[in-house]
């Protein structure tokens, strides 16, 4: 079963300025995805990633709460769940910065369009160390008395774009280099 995702970063910027780079179109582009993103309330906006081998790039969100500067939650759905997860920012001024809280929530079971309830398989070792390639991940019926038809038994890149950001440091990826490279190198440029 899939655990709520929560990270906590410091940048040496102000809340208002790391406020534009996660509520403004062009700056969520520059860092994380293309996105149709507007700052408001009830707003219904995607973000897409390039597609790769197949994967469906659209995660479906919508905006459930602002409160600006300060915090920051839209829904997120993948293109094989139903149910969506909820990603909430918050922003602390702290000495010298920011403290930039984000939460990824609701991951209790993957429903899929399949009507059912997934995890991750557990890989099998055999005689030979098992890793994990980011294109691949095995889903299982969290409840093994129903088997899924076998088509379906090695469902590669199961909503692509939502499990690479929680299983393949996605989030702390964007956060700790993207989303940091882009605030220096907006403070870079305004120093010039």
């Amino acid at each position: 079963m899939l655990r709520d995702l929560k990270l906590d970063v410091f940048y040496p910027y102000s809340p208002e300025r790391v406020w534009k780079a996660i509520a403004n179109r062009r700056a969520l582009a520059a860092w994380l995805m293309e996105n149709d993103f507007e700052p408001r309330v009830g707003h219904k906006f995607r973000f897409v990633s390039q597609p790769e081998q197949g994967v469906e790039g659209t995660i479906y969100c919508e905006v459930i709460e602002l409160d600006e500067p300060r915090s920051l939650s839209y829904t997120w759905r993948g293109s094989f769940t139903c149910q969506p997860t909820i990603v909430t920012w918050r922003l602390l001024p702290v000495d010298g910065g920011t403290q930039l809280q984000l939460e990824h929530n609701g991951f209790e079971s993957e429903v899929t369009q399949f009507s059912q309830p997934m995890r991750l398989a557990q890989a099998k070792q055999n005689n030979s160390t098992f890793q994990a390639t980011l294109k691949t991940q095995l889903l299982e019926p969290v409840n093994q008395r129903i088997p899924l038809p076998s088509r379906y038994q090695q469902f590669e890149n199961f909503d692509g774009v939502t499990l690479n950001f929680y299983l393949n440091g996605g989030w702390h990826c964007a956060l700790n280099n993207r989303l940091k490279k882009m605030l220096t190198e907006k403070e870079r440029m305004r120093d010039e």
